[in-house]
């Protein structure tokens, strides 16, 4: 599951037993943005948001996880390696997976956070505690007409789709595998930068899909729009 994505691949769901030995799988959000008072298998956009924003006592830690951090374009930065902070909670329904969250802290490089080309791809590769992959996230970006002193950020998705259903599956029928969450800044001279934090959205354990039905995983990176950048605080 590290290994870099060409496009979508077709996988059947009676062969999804063997993500059990990785991290899982997540219920996708919807765009719902009505509060529910119990989460369902379908994780709603809310309940996504106030995860990464950090919203909800966590109900343990996991010490041991890192993230290598890379990326290509213009110029290659040097690759870094940092800790990993997760941590996990439990869900109301006994059937949902229990999400990891993990916060990767950039203060350590320094106020400058990762310097990053205007466009190009970026590498963000998890391990755990054991220093095995658990998943490579490779991002393409292009901020090319990002103004000086400005702030965005991207969010990647991977999700299982049914086949033939790409970009016309309900929520109830595609799955989050995978989200990472990214923030840029632009300097006032104009360098682009990775900032404050990377965050990662992944599953405790795997869902049951017996269904025999043939699925395909598909990426799907997001931005913000009106505005697309907003000036610096």
């Amino acid at each position: 599951m590290g290994r870099r994505l060409k496009g979508a691949r077709r996988l059947k769901l009676s062969s999804l037993r063997s993500l059990r030995k990785g991290p899982g799988l997540l219920s996708t959000p919807s765009a719902s943005p009505v509060p529910t008072p119990a989460v369902s298998r379908t994780l709603l956009g809310n309940f996504e948001e106030s995860l990464l924003r950090g919203r909800f006592a966590p109900s343990g830690h996991i010490e041991g996880f890192t993230a290598e951090i890379g990326a290509s374009g213009s110029y290659c930065p040097q690759h870094v390696t940092l800790p990993v902070t997760v941590t996990f909670f439990d869900v109301s329904e006994q059937n949902a997976p229990a999400p990891f969250l993990g916060i990767v802290d950039l203060n350590p490089l320094g106020r400058k956070g990762y310097s990053v080309p205007k466009m190009g791809t970026i590498q963000v590769t998890l391990f755990n505690p054991n220093q095995t992959v658990v998943k490579m996230f490779l991002v393409t970006f292009d901020f090319s007409d990002m103004p000086a002193a400005h702030i965005t950020f991207l969010r990647h998705r991977l999700f299982l789709v049914p086949v033939g259903e790409e970009g016309n599956a309900s929520p109830t029928r595609r799955l989050l595998c995978y989200l990472l969450h990214l923030r840029f800044r632009s300097s006032r001279s104009g360098r682009l930068s990775l900032h404050g934090d990377i965050r990662l959205l992944f599953s405790r354990r795997s869902l049951e899909l017996d269904t025999g039905l043939p699925y395909e995983l598909q990426a799907v990176t997001e931005a913000p729009h009106n505005p697309r950048y907003s000036p610096l605080p």
